[in-house]
């Protein structure tokens, strides 16, 4: 009788298991990581020369091929230059920073998806708010300053995403009127700018 009813319960729980239905895995990637190589035109081209940027976004999806990604970019500034910022009415010439700064977010729209969601074509349109760090010169006769000469402003960004297994290329253009908050700066500073690189993506 024992064994009648350890094999009953054995032949329950495989039964049991063969009828578990699991999830289906989405296969959209909800973690993005992105390095690229940014191009300043315009008026920009003189403050710095290039720059190296490396962005962390979380996509939450908000319809079958569209997407809400939230992140930050931090960027490397190479050769940056010394530029004019009013103090008091005062022109002072002010020593550059070396990194900027973006957080915000992005529409994500896929504009082609294959059959088996491996290959994709994304735009990601972006909004954030942008800062670069500049600093007073090192010298006695402004130790007295009390200000930091940083400049942010709102960033928009339109760009294209071509993704292969959670992998792949992207480019897109930004444009950041530094001038536009900010009137201690000099006029005309530029912010327009063209970043290209490459992008992962995965789910934890």
């Amino acid at each position: 009788m024992n064994r009648f009813v350890l094999l009953l319960l054995i032949s329950l729980k495989i039964n049991a298991q063969d009828t578990i239905v699991y999830p289906k895995v989405d296969l959209f990637k909800r973690n993005i990581l992105e390095i690229s190589y940014g191009m300043p035109l315009g008026q920009l081209e003189d403050k710095y020369q290039n720059s190296i940027n490396t962005a962390m976004y979380f996509r939450t999806k908000i319809a079958k091929k569209q997407f809400i990604d939230f992140g930050l970019e931090l960027g490397a500034l190479n050769k940056p230059r010394r530029v004019s910022y009013s103090v008091a009415s005062a022109p002072l010439i002010v020593d550059p920073g070396k990194t900027t700064f973006l957080l915000g977010f992005r529409y994500s729209r896929f504009l082609f998806l294959s059959k088996d969601d491996n290959f994709w074509i994304e735009t990601n349109t972006g909004l954030g708010w942008k800062y670069i760090h500049y600093k007073i010169p090192d010298k006695e006769e402004f130790k007295a300053l009390d200000f930091e000469p940083s400049l942010n402003t709102i960033a928009i960004s339109q760009g294209v995403k071509i993704m292969f297994y959670g992998f792949g290329i992207h480019a897109n253009y930004q444009y950041a009127p530094y001038d536009l908050f900010n009137k201690n700066a000099e006029n005309n500073f530029g912010g327009s700018s063209l970043n290209f690189g490459v992008s992962g993506s995965w789910n934890f």
